[in-house]
């Protein structure tokens, strides 16, 4: 059984799972902001597989509510259809095979998406980024499109898992800037939110996918780009730390900051820590 959100302001109190190896604990925050009419954000909890989505949907007209719950919901079905990460045992190749099957949920989210749009004029144009976080045996492991990012925050260092899928991302990649010539140049840059990729914009889509071991401890956040685009890193990395390990208060406190900023967009963030035991 899993939990999502639809609504304008949803809030999932702390909860755990025990895994095998690993006991997560878990909560997810999503909120409308200040200037938006809808949250066209949406995320989904599926601790049974461990499983954990967020999307930041696209498109107007409702259409990005549609495109990013079609996504998460389609992601966890593929798990729920393939029995996963339940039937992968720690034989050769277990990475591997995850994250075929990330690929594979996400692809099939993409094609359920673009369909939807070319069947329903109102919808056409619509699309969504996404981010799918699971656990298997002592690793992370992730696939992501588009904008939305994974964090890592391990003793008081929060560190980036994924890289958006943008023109900014793209241009930069294009130049050989300085640290500092680089954040001049992102502050500047017209078409931060310019996307080179997206879940239903095309026919088919390209999906990142990695790993990592886990450490006892680790704090895994999924945020939204009205999170990130308005606290940064450093900010993001302050108020975790600040409410650890009450990750419920760290949520609020993630929203009331982003909405005391100005709230430019929807946000949502999720967190799963992990422990040993």
């Amino acid at each position: 059984m899993h939990t999502s959100q639809a609504r304008q302001h949803a809030h999932t109190r702390l909860r755990s799972v025990a895994g095998q190896r690993w006991e997560f604990h878990y909560t997810a925050i999503s909120d409308v902001g200040r200037k938006r009419e809808a949250n066209e954000d949406y995320y989904l909890l599926h601790p049974d597989r461990q499983l954990f989505v967020i999307a930041d949907g696209m498109g107007g007209h409702s259409s990005g509510e549609v495109a990013s719950r079609m996504t998460c919901e389609t992601v966890a079905a593929y798990f729920d259809e393939a029995d996963l990460p339940r039937r992968l045992g720690p034989e050769t190749g277990l990475q591997q095979s995850l994250q075929q099957h990330l690929v594979q949920a996400i692809k099939i989210a993409n094609a359920s998406v673009f369909q939807e749009a070319v069947e329903n004029p109102a919808r056409q144009g619509m699309g969504t980024t996404v981010v799918a976080l699971t656990f298997c045996g002592d690793h992370a492991y992730w696939g992501h499109v588009g904008d939305s990012r994974l964090y890592r925050l391990r003793t008081d260092d929060l560190q980036p898992l994924t890289r958006d899928h943008s023109l900014l991302e793209q241009t930069l990649d294009r130049q050989d800037f300085t640290e500092e010539e680089s954040a001049q140049f992102t502050e500047n840059f017209p078409y931060k939110n310019v996307l080179t990729r997206a879940v239903g914009s095309r026919y088919v889509v390209d999906v990142d996918v990695d790993s990592a071991p886990l450490q006892n401890g680790d704090l895994f956040i999924m945020t939204t780009d009205g999170v990130h685009d308005v606290l940064g890193v450093d900010k993001l990395g302050e108020l975790l730390v600040q409410h650890r390990p009450d990750w419920n208060d760290g949520c609020q406190a993630i929203v009331a900051e982003t909405n005391h900023l100005g709230g430019p967009d929807n946000i949502t963030a999720l967190c799963v820590e992990v422990r040993s035991r």
